[in-house]
């Protein structure tokens, strides 16, 4: 994955789970501590918040990093028993 194939996974998440949990994106920003102005920033994927920020979203918007930034690891297959 490319820096612009995350910056745009990441936002439509951050819109997708704001949206979900029927926040704006004033009072999303307010729960980070950060301006409206950044989350429409991030959403549009214009920019990408930093580690520690999108840690902070994602326990504000009730999920995990890896859903956050859409990078699900792959599932490990275990062989039936014979």
């Amino acid at each position: 994955m490319n820096h612009e194939e995350l910056k745009s996974r990441v936002g439509a998440n951050i819109g997708r789970l704001r949206r979900e949990r029927g926040l704006t994106q004033a009072e999303l920003a307010e729960r980070i501590n950060y301006s409206d102005k950044a989350v429409s920033k991030w959403e549009r994927s214009e920019s990408l918040p930093d580690v520690l920020t999108l840690l902070n979203l994602a326990e504000q918007l009730g999920t995990d990093l890896n859903t956050l930034t859409g990078c699900i690891p792959e599932q490990t297959t275990i062989p039936a028993p014979p």
